[in-house]
């Protein structure tokens, strides 16, 4: 169940922009301290959270906003189809009598709502759960894929957990993280970018 909240936790955050009651939580409660700890069972680390956080909500909702929601240079895709999957076109019609040797088959890369989408979708189905329609979002987005870990995790599904992280959650998430730090590198979403790297890191190794 610990490992359970701590993936609704990552979900929370990359859905929206948290809320100065959620911030409060975070700080009071060391939530990153203790997810960053999972792995390693110990309370030797010294605590993640920033204290001004709460007084700082606009700041980070601004943040977030940069990150995931509005087109721009720090702009990330948290989508896993952004990263595994690629458009295919076939330029065998195209006829040009300039460049004969060209490939009949280029691949896209960043194709966004691909296969990907569709798998997520599929292992949602099989697993007895469906996308609420109110949101909005593609199933391969970040925060659906952490969240349904988490609901894995909540019913005991160990196997199911394992076969979808594996399958997918581990194929993009780390590069997608390694996105954000670079693109926020101080402030609340570079620390939590940090403690859900890790996290997934050990993870990885517990799943095995």
């Amino acid at each position: 169940m610990a490992r359970a909240a701590v993936y609704l936790l990552f979900a929370r955050l990359v859905r929206g922009a948290p809320s100065v009651e959620l911030l409060r939580e975070i700080v009071q409660r060391r939530l990153l301290t203790l997810a960053e700890q999972w792995g390693e069972g110990s309370g030797s680390l010294d605590p993640a959270e920033d204290p001004r956080w709460p007084q700082q909500t606009e700041a980070i909702a601004v943040e977030y906003a940069r990150l995931f929601a509005v087109p721009g240079e720090q702009a990330v895709h948290p989508y896993e189809s952004a990263y595994c999957d690629t458009l295919s076109i076939d330029t065998s019609t195209a006829c040009s009598a300039y460049f004969g040797d060209q490939r009949p088959i280029v691949g896209l890369p960043g194709f966004i709502g691909g296969s990907s989408a569709s798998a997520v979708a599929r292992a949602y189905a099989e697993a007895g759960l469906e996308l609420d329609p109110a949101a909005h979002e593609l199933p391969d987005h970040i925060s659906i894929e952490l969240e349904f870990m988490g609901r894995l995790l909540e019913r005991g599904d160990r196997d199911g957990a394992k076969t979808f992280f594996q399958g997918h959650l581990s194929r993009w998430a780390f590069r997608c993280l390694e996105d954000v730090k670079r693109n926020v590198t101080v402030g609340f979403y570079r620390l939590a970018a940090d403690t859900l790297t890790t996290f997934l890191q050990y993870e990885q190794q517990f799943l095995k």
